[in-house]
């Protein structure tokens, strides 16, 4: 059921617009999720916050375990014991850094570019099946739009986490 047609959730002013919205998001996670179960991780052997860590890797370059663990939204701790298990299977390499050898540099391995690629090869394989009538410029509007919401619920969890972080309440 759809958070919209709820008459009212106690404290909450009715917005039905950006609660169909929020809807929406929830229903495309669940789909994503239902697709990555299902089909394509169990035949790569990747999970999804793997899939994560490597995408970041590609997308940014080497950098530190803290920053990636930044990017993503987790804590230090949780990336440090990811890369200790994808380091295990061939997926990242790390070096200490020049700059500072206390912290060491994670970058992806030819390996997990590879497992990376084929996901997502994958994935492009079956949305573009899924989405067939949609055509390109349509495809990128999405996109778009897809984006600026990324965007605007990554502002709002700042906003949100700000005043935890810094002791104001």
């Amino acid at each position: 059921m759809q958070l919209a047609q709820h008459p009212s959730v106690p404290g909450v002013e009715r917005d039905t617009p950006v609660q169909e919205v929020l809807e929406g998001i929830s229903s495309l996670i669940r789909a994503v999720r239902c697709v990555e179960h299902r089909q394509l991780m169990p035949n790569s052997g990747l999970r999804r916050s793997d899939a994560s860590v490597l995408k970041v890797l590609l997308r940014d370059g080497e950098q530190r375990g803290g920053e990636l663990a930044a990017k993503l939204g987790v804590d230090a701790s949780v990336v440090s014991r990811q890369l200790t298990a994808l380091e295990a299977d061939g997926l990242v390499s790390r070096r200490p850094d020049p700059a500072d050898a206390r912290v060491g540099l994670v970058s992806l391995a030819p390996k997990g570019r590879a497992e990376l690629e084929a996901l997502y090869a994958s994935y492009t394989k079956e949305l573009r099946t899924a989405l067939s009538d949609l055509d390109d410029d349509a495809l990128l509007a999405v996109a778009d739009t897809m984006q600026r919401i990324a965007h605007a619920m990554t502002d709002v969890n700042k906003a949100v986490r700000r005043p935890q972080l810094s002791g104001d309440r």
